[in-house]
């Protein structure tokens, strides 16, 4: 198993660079992305503690919403791609829209909210996510007999 950072970018000026000096990185967008874009666009890294985005989010990205931390036994293209799945949203008036979901904010609440049907998909190659709360609690959510634990806590369906 092999822990991944998925990195909001657009949270500080500073990520996209310490994200492109890390070993393994790829945008979760597909393509030719524009500069600009990418510098504000989510992106998948090894979460290696010797890279200076791991010692940046340690020191100074704490309670920054810098993005979530997932354990996988997937490669980083494979990872890549399961992610990308999630990124579109179809809104109620059939608009579709980003999903932030690697934005903490947004993944802590919903994957709480969600149906256990709509968590499944989340674990297909994920063990369990590394998600910090506006109030620096960590939460740690895994899949376990189609229920889902924060921590030690089930979280009601």
């Amino acid at each position: 198993m092999t822990w991944y950072a998925l990195v909001d970018t657009a949270q500080d000026a500073d990520l996209h660079g310490l994200v492109k000096q890390s070993r393994q990185h790829d945008c979760l967008f597909s393509g030719d992305v524009p500069h600009v874009l990418a510098t504000a666009s989510p992106h998948l890294v090894l979460a290696d503690r010797r890279e200076p985005l791991m010692k940046a989010w340690q020191e100074r990205g704490r309670a920054c919403n810098w993005g979530i931390f997932c354990e996988s036994a997937l490669d980083l293209d494979g990872l890549r791609r399961h992610f990308k799945k999630f990124l579109n949203a179809q809104l109620p008036d059939g608009t579709i829209a980003l999903f932030r979901f690697y934005d903490p904010r947004v993944f802590n609440t919903y994957i709480q909210a969600c149906t256990p049907e709509e968590r499944a998909p989340w674990f297909r190659g994920v063990t369990q996510f590394l998600v910090e709360a506006d109030d620096r609690v960590r939460h740690t959510y895994r899949l376990q007999g189609g229920v889902l634990f924060d921590g030690e806590r089930a979280v009601p369906a």
